[in-house]
């Protein structure tokens, strides 16, 4: 799993893609965000079909951390077969789209 890593005035964007090779990969575009979180940190994954197991847990473990700071993870486009490998809790919000975030009260990064 890779992910595009897009730095916003008040959090990250990352879109997550099955094989880009231009693109980080997932374990090392989270420990970017973590380092520098600002706020949220918004998963778009549209891209993709399944998220792995290892993918799962690293999320899960961004997700703690940031709540533990103030922050959140919010999982867009979460393919179907994987929704019950993250179900969503208060650290872990989980958004059909983007639209349904607005009911955690969290607004897309700004620029989109």
């Amino acid at each position: 799993m890779r992910a595009y890593v897009e730095a916003r005035p008040h959090s990250y964007l990352l879109t997550l893609h099955a094989t880009e090779a231009t693109a980080y990969p997932l374990a090392t575009a989270l420990r970017q965000v973590l380092r520098h979180a600002r706020g949220s940190v918004w998963v778009d994954c549209r891209h993709v079909s399944t998220l792995s197991a290892e993918a799962l847990l690293l999320l899960r473990r961004c997700a703690s951390l940031l709540w533990r700071h103030g922050g959140h993870l919010i999982v867009c486009h979460l393919p179907e077969a994987t929704r019950a490998g993250l179900a969503p809790d208060a650290s872990q919000p989980l958004a059909a789209s983007v639209l349904d975030a607005a009911q955690y009260g969290l607004a897309w990064p700004a620029g989109h």
